[in-house]
């Protein structure tokens, strides 16, 4: 049994992590910084909001007390209507029209600011300026923007505002002047405390001030933004709510809507008393006129005619006549006001037109109850159409409930009219046999006796109308609102915008864009700087990583010039790496190359045949790379012959050689650069040249061109034993490792290692991103990229 315990997070696991911290975590600070710079700027340029809160109790329809009593679903379809009746006031509230009529009561068409260098600060007024506008005679294109005033001197002024275009309007004008150009219409005044000292006046020129004008339609989409109402639960409290940069004109607004509202509410019935009231009138001054002419009539026959007076039953049948026709004429007022009442039920089907002034006249309290009903309902429909439209489903319900309230209506209008009908008739059967027992006097007497009749009627008629006044005129004065304020707009505090929350939330998108800056570089351009990073990457062995090495430029043979440094021992210990990788017997023929130039191949190649030779083995270190050879300026040697004379056949390799800084090694540098330097490699000689090499020496290296720019090594890996793959820390990627494998699996070539070059030491921890240019590397990459026709060169972003 194993009783070994694994860690859970090893090492390898967190340490691309603490890679990323450490080459990116100054990047994560750097921008956090910089987030909450540019957030202290954003929120001192924000502009603070102010609430103000007001409250409206609700009278319509009764309360929570009238549910007291009540079985629990009577109680609860009551709640019920309740809460849509609430509802319907506060979608009057945030009416179109209502609020246009308070923006009609606070006509404040401007917003006035006072510029600073970084923020405008908006006021309720300046105190050295009187602005007058007619916001309703601007042009459009003027409306809410921004117009900036300069004072210049006591008497002129200076308004400049910007164009579509970007140009710059200037008008100068007069204190007291309209000015009307470019679409407004404007008025402006220096106030008397500063036209006449001198002091405020130079004072006020150097203030900035602007101003933005709004119409009236305009100000009601903004104010109807800026509201919300509520219902306090189980109440019928409604909560107003407003929020602007001044709390003083919440508050102005809230308490302007509030009276606004509660005036409407009782705005329907003033209205319907008036009217009743103005139909009275016209009705006494017909009875009136009526009146005098037959009072006069009734007095010119009795001077003429010398009329007797009636006898006692003859007088008893006449008082008996005249209540009777009294009471036909209620009957038929009665009844013109069911006729008028029906006619307003058919032509106004869903509208909320008042009902005919006759209509007062019904005294029948089914009839009245059903009316009210019907009312409330038209009313209901008009606060829904605020919000939805017509042909809804909820217009469609109370459409429905309303065509059934007047078909009933108007079935009760027909019984009651018939009934009214009848009572009609048996007044005239009674008024007829009264008449008829009244024939027996003279002719002259009769007319006088009708003609009195008739003035006694519309005496009684007209008390009884006098009445109905008296009780309309108190039925006024006891119309109240169906709401009333319960609160008073006041201010609420401090609402936005939330400065803090601001800042942190650009110090927290800075740092995360850090984060994200970091992680791209991390898994799309850092580079591998550790042996046991590109284990993890790279599918081909690694066998070895060489230090950084400062003296290269000075002497680049590093094992020659200190046998104990940290770049000796490396490449000893890759010589003991590669005697077991050559372990075959015969095996010492070493190809080293590079995917991109300038990452250490020659420097590896030289050093690497320095120190074998330095073990007393026989190394001959051969320059192939025919484009830009380096390895004879590595050694100090000129390069007068060498591998390119050997290809073409025109040297045998004694020719070529030349004894290095050891005994045991020849160097043959890479002659004189032909034109068709691949072609060359390709040629017969090369497998020949190759194994005479092999047969004369230990060790055969070849330094060959990048990969990456030239196919030469690719064609040479052919011939070796194996290849060491040079990649540098300040080169070496991910992508790259990736790029270089795929060539070689595609040319089907597996016996190759990977050399790491240039690692740095892990307590510098610095990023020595142009430590390569320290080798003077960089040139042999624009070498290969202007002047050898290489084509499309690969390239690895950084």
């Amino acid at each position: 049994m194993n009783n070994s315990r694994q860690d859970i997070v090893s090492a390898e696991d967190i340490r691309p992590y603490v890679k990323l911290l450490g080459k990116s975590g100054w990047l994560m600070v750097l921008l956090a910084v910089i987030g909450y710079g540019i957030g202290r700027v954003v929120t001192h340029r924000q502009v603070d909001k102010y609430n103000a809160t007001a409250e409206i109790l609700l009278t319509r329809g009764g309360g929570i007390s009238d549910l007291q009593g009540m079985g629990n679903a009577r109680a609860t379809a009551m709640w019920g209507s309740y809460l849509d009746e609430t509802r319907n006031q506060i979608r009057i509230l945030n009416s179109y029209d209502l609020i246009g009529r308070s923006i009609d009561k606070i006509n404040d068409p401007l917003d006035l600011f006072l510029v600073g260098r970084l923020k405008e600060l908006p006021v309720g007024g300046f105190s050295v300026l009187d602005i007058d506008v007619q916001a309703e005679a601007f042009a459009p294109s003027m409306l809410g923007k921004s117009l900036n005033l300069f004072i210049q001197s006591s008497t002129t002024y200076k308004i400049t505002f910007e164009t579509k275009d970007g140009g710059i309007v200037e008008i100068d004008a007069r204190f007291g002047d309209l000015v009307t150009a470019h679409g407004l219409n404007i008025s402006v005044a220096l106030s008397k405390e500063v036209r006449f000292d001198s002091a405020r006046t130079e004072a006020a020129k150097e203030q900035h001030f602007r101003i933005r004008v709004y119409n009236r339609n305009n100000r009601i989409y903004q104010y109807r933004s800026q509201m919300t109402a509520g219902n306090i639960e189980m109440t019928s409290i409604v909560t107003l709510t407003c929020s602007n940069v001044l709390p003083s004109r919440a508050k102005r607004f809230l308490d302007t809507l509030a009276s606004t509202y509660i005036d409407y509410t009782a705005e329907a019935r003033h209205a319907s008393n008036l009217q009743a009231e103005e139909y009275i009138d016209n009705q006494l001054i017909e009875i009136e006129s009526m009146t005098d002419s037959l009072a006069q009539l009734v007095d010119y026959y009795k001077d003429q005619k010398n009329i007797i007076d009636l006898s006692k039953e003859q007088a008893q049948y006449f008082s008996m006549l005249v209540d009777l026709e009294r009471n036909r004429r209620e009957l038929d007022l009665q009844i013109e006001s069911l006729n008028s009442l029906n006619s307003y039920l058919i032509t106004s089907s869903s509208n909320t037109a008042l009902p005919p002034t006759s209509f007062l006249f019904v005294e029948d309290k089914l009839m009245l109850d059903q009316m009210g009903e019907l009312f409330a309902l038209q009313a209901r429909r008009s606060s829904l159409l605020l919000d939805v439209k017509e042909g809804a489903s909820v217009i469609r319900r109370v459409d429905s409930t309303l065509s059934q309230i007047r078909t009933g209506i108007k079935r009760y209008l027909g019984d009651f009219k018939s009934a009214l009908e009848g009572r009609r008739d048996d007044l005239n059967v009674e008024i007829r046999l009264l008449e008829v027992r009244l024939a027996s006097l003279p002719q002259t007497q009769r007319d006088i006796l009708a003609m009195e009749r008739k003035l006694a009627v519309n005496e009684k008629l007209s008390l009884f109308l006098l009445e109905q006044k008296a009780t309309t005129i108190i039925a006024r004065a006891n119309i109240t609102p169906e709401a009333s304020l319960i609160e008073r707009a006041r201010y609420a505090g401090l609402v936005g915008p939330n400065k803090q929350r601001t800042i942190l939330t650009y110090v927290l998108a800075g740092f995360v864009l850090g984060i994200v800056i970091a992680l791209i570089r991390l898994f799309f351009f850092a580079r591998i700087d550790s042996t046991g990073e590109l284990r993890e990457v790279a599918k081909f062995p690694v066998i070895g990583g060489i230090p950084f090495h400062k003296g290269v430029s000075e002497d680049p043979l590093a094992v020659r010039a200190d046998n104990r440094s940290s770049v000796t021992e490396a490449f000893r210990a890759l010589r003991t790496n590669l005697q077991y990788l050559l372990a075959k017997e015969g095996a010492n023929v070493i190809l080293v190359s590079s995917l991109h130039p300038s990452e250490g191949k020659s420097f590896v190649s030289s050093n690497l045949a320095s120190i074998l030779a330095k073990a007393g083995k026989k190394v001959a270190m051969i320059d192939f790379d025919l484009h830009k050879p380096r390895i004879h300026e590595y050694f100090g040697l000129k390069n007068r012959a060498g591998t390119s004379n050997l290809l073409v056949g025109k040297a045998a390799i004694s020719d070529v050689k030349t004894t290095g800084p050891y005994p045991t090694l020849d160097i043959i540098s890479a002659g004189p650069i032909p034109p068709n330097a691949s072609d060359l490699i390709l040629s017969e000689r090369m497998k020949p040249l190759i194994a005479e090499l092999k047969k004369e020496y230990d060790y055969v290296i070849l330094d060959t061109p990048p990969i990456l720019l030239i196919s030469d090594a690719l064609v040479l890996m052919q011939h070796v034993d194996t290849a060491l793959l040079v990649t540098n820390t300040s080169q070496s990627s991910r992508r790259g490792i990736r790029h270089l494998e795929d060539l070689l699996e595609q040319n089907n070539l597996s016996h190759a290692s990977f050399v790491l070059n240039g690692i740095k030491p892990r307590r510098l921890l610095k990023y020595y991103s142009k430590y390569a240019a320290r080798y003077g590397y960089y040139s042999y990459g624009s070498g290969y990229a202007e002047g050898y026709g290489y084509g499309e060169t690969y390239v690895d972003n950084v």
